[in-house]
């Protein structure tokens, strides 16, 4: 049995748990984790439909040879002037009609639309939950591949210090390690935020045409995808002589990432990952500017569970791998923050980000 046959079969158990007779698999992660392939995706009909006892495939013609030579599963392809109902129709009747229906939550409307046509299912609900379930435990390979997709990130993050300067914008620096992954062969560049100075206090600042200056602290903020799965790392970068005032916010924030990344450990809430960097910021009295979750779970989506927030009473395992990011904002000023992606370990957190934490000062 091949690992996306198991992953299929363990799929088939949480339907039965959850008593959904059958999901329709249809973005392009949950694909790549059940079906091992990602067809060319766009408005036409797509999906892996999955019954608690059989499993077909419904494509376009246009992608049927290309899925037949990479996945084993049976297919039914349709022609663009029939449309897919029939397709559906034919597949439903392997994999019988459901009662209860299960989709991926970010798939399209219009493909739960066809679904919902055909099938006349009793209910409709997410997926996601059961999918979640089976993804964000980790096997040994794909925390490897995730292993080398950080060191990716490491080399981009160096190009990216050394491309901060005083005369360049934000977006000749985004650039610069747009540049980088691409030639470094990332599959593709997912985000490259680079918020200097004020524009640091946003979060997911997107990348403008400020010209960056001496007395900017800049978050470089990027990630890439490497064999399928996500890479995220923050560090930053100051040009010019750091305020006493920075350098002590800088370094709560560092000892709430470290903090944080001390409470990972199996059977450990995920609240609790939070709260501890919650609580040192708290100490340092800049609770108030921390104003997002510690972290998310990373995989072959750049977020997806485990969510490391208040409120999340999931008990931490071995497999896990998500995000600490702690940061402070103070608008019209700064922002700061440390980000490392960890997986979970029986002896705590491995950590896969090795970029130092120590500020980069390049005199201006």
């Amino acid at each position: 049995m091949s690992v996306f046959e198991e992953r299929i079969e363990n799929l088939k158990v949480q339907m039965a748990q959850a008593d959904i007779d059958l999901v329709a698999i249809t973005t392009a992660p949950n694909l790549r984790y059940f079906g091992g392939f990602v067809p060319h995706l766009d408005e036409r009909f797509n999906a892996l439909l999955v019954s608690q006892e059989e499993v077909m495939w419904v494509a376009p013609e246009l992608n049927r040879e290309q899925i037949e030579k990479h996945v084993h599963f049976p297919l039914i392809s349709w022609q663009d002037n029939e449309g897919p109902q029939n397709a559906i129709r034919k597949a439903l009747q392997v994999l019988g009609r459901p009662r209860s229906l299960g989709i991926d939550g970010a798939g399209r409307a219009d493909f739960l639309l066809h679904l919902q046509e055909v099938a006349q299912p009793q209910t409709s609900q997410s997926a996601d939950g059961i999918i979640a379930l089976l993804r964000q435990m980790k096997s040994a390979d794909e925390i490897e591949r995730l292993a080398s997709a950080a060191a990716q990130a490491d080399r981009a993050m160096q190009a990216a210090m050394q491309a901060c300067r005083p005369g360049v914008t934000e977006r000749e620096v985004a650039w610069v390690v747009e540049s980088f992954f691409r030639q470094d062969g990332a599959e593709q560049v997912d985000f490259t935020l680079i918020a200097s100075g004020p524009n640091g206090a946003f979060p997911h600042h997107h990348s403008s045409e400020r010209i960056l200056q001496s007395g900017d602290a800049i978050i470089i903020d990027i990630g890439a995808t490497l064999n399928g799965y996500k890479s995220d790392i923050t560090r930053m970068v100051y040009l010019g002589e750091p305020t006493a005032e920075f350098l002590s916010a800088y370094e709560a924030v560092n000892q709430a990432n470290l903090a944080a990344r001390a409470q990972v450990k199996v059977g450990v809430e995920a609240q609790e990952v939070d709260r501890a960097a919650r609580n040192t910021l708290k100490e340092h009295g800049l609770a108030e500017y921390f104003v997002h979750r510690t972290g998310h779970g990373i995989g072959l989506d750049i977020h997806e569970p485990p969510y490391i927030m208040e409120g999340n009473q999931t008990p931490l395992q071995a497999g896990m791998t998500f995000s600490i990011e702690p940061g402070v904002y103070l608008v019209g000023k700064y922002g700061i923050r440390i980000e490392d992606i960890v997986a979970v370990t029986d002896q705590g957190a491995r950590v896969l980000s090795q970029t130092s934490h120590d500020l980069v000062v390049k005199s201006s």
